[in-house]
């Protein structure tokens, strides 16, 4: 398994990244990772540590975070980004892993990488680990989606928690303002009538965002205007609810006392919270394993988004995906 991880590109890039590579590498025995950026940087960042497995593919510069997405197409068509998404188009890579402008990497998946056959928009999806962890889709992508395309979200989330979580029949539901069937806007009442409809998916009916939290789905659907809200207001309810408990248990003595004592359970609760410990964003609807690690990912972050590309890239879903859009056989390539 050979895996192209952009470390030009990212908050904490190119050290950060190049580490994680290194976490990842020295795990998992079966993976070869190339590295896409400037090799005079990745020889200082590893010095004279062993690195099997690793290689190096020069690229001299990376894609700013506030740079439009276009330019990794047009001005910087050399950068780290669109080189790693050349070399998994040209197969001689089996995925792909960037921590940088969520905008330019889809941008370099749909038009390098290409879209699956059929599949009008792509979608980033990100795994909300809850009680039982959900799937929500999209989360960024595309703001204007169509009913139909929301449909397409919940095939793709279903067939993806399906073979990557082993959930066996996943649960879909369409985020909305109340669980009525007649509720929200014309897109999620439309897209209601084509969901409960449709024979390949298990919809579960609509979702308020009280309920995200209540083991309701395991795939949740939206358009990426919506998505990006809800999965921001979900973090940052998670960063505040940590900040309350660790102030309670600091402001006084029997409080220190008391954090010893739970400190493991505190620590599980915090990486259950983080959602870097989960690996990154995959694009479903791209024709090859394409994962969007977090911005500000650390180099456990790093390695988690690699691992996940391997995994995404064995389970066959996006072959289930292929065949399950030929099947249905009613949505054009745009």
């Amino acid at each position: 398994m050979k895996i192209a991880l952009d470390i030009m590109c990212g908050d904490n890039a190119p050290y950060a990244t190049i580490e994680g590579a290194l976490l990842a590498a020295n795990a998992d025995s079966s993976i070869e990772i190339v590295l896409v950026g400037d090799k005079a940087v990745v020889q200082r960042a590893i010095g004279n540590r062993p690195a099997d497995r690793i290689t190096v593919c020069q690229a001299d510069e990376g894609i700013g975070m506030n740079e439009p997405p276009l330019s990794v197409m047009k001005e910087k068509s050399d950068c780290s980004m669109a080189v790693a998404a050349r070399l998994l188009s040209d197969g001689k890579v089996d995925a792909m892993v960037s921590a940088g402008n969520t905008g330019a990497l889809f941008t370099a998946a749909s038009l390098t990488v290409r879209r699956i056959k059929g599949v009008r928009r792509a979608a980033i999806g990100t795994i909300v680990r809850l009680d039982n962890p959900v799937l929500l889709l999209d989360m960024g992508a595309n703001i204007d989606a169509t009913p139909d395309v929301l449909d397409l979200y919940g095939r793709m989330g279903s067939i993806y928690v399906s073979r990557m979580l082993g959930i066996e029949s996943p649960r879909v539901a369409l985020l909305n303002n109340g669980t009525e069937e007649t509720k929200g806007t014309e897109l999620c009442t439309s897209a209601y009538a084509i969901m409960k409809n449709d024979r390949f998916i298990n919809f579960v009916g609509n979702c308020e965002s009280g309920m995200i939290m209540q083991n309701f789905c395991d795939v949740l659907v939206c358009d990426g205007f919506t998505g990006n809200i809800a999965l921001k207001m979900m973090e940052g309810t998670s960063t505040f609810l940590l900040r309350k408990v660790k102030r309670i248990f600091t402001e006084s003595l029997g409080g220190n006392i008391a954090a010893m004592l739970v400190k493991p359970s505190l620590d599980r609760l915090k990486s259950d919270l983080n959602p870097k410990e989960y690996g990154g964003a995959p694009f479903l609807g791209i024709s090859k394993p394409v994962i969007k690690a977090h911005g500000n990912s650390d180099p456990r972050a790093i390695a988690a988004a690699i691992k996940q590309a391997k995994l995404y890239a064995e389970s066959g879903a996006i072959k289930a995906i292929a065949d399950n859009i030929a099947d249905k056989g009613d949505i054009d390539n745009e």
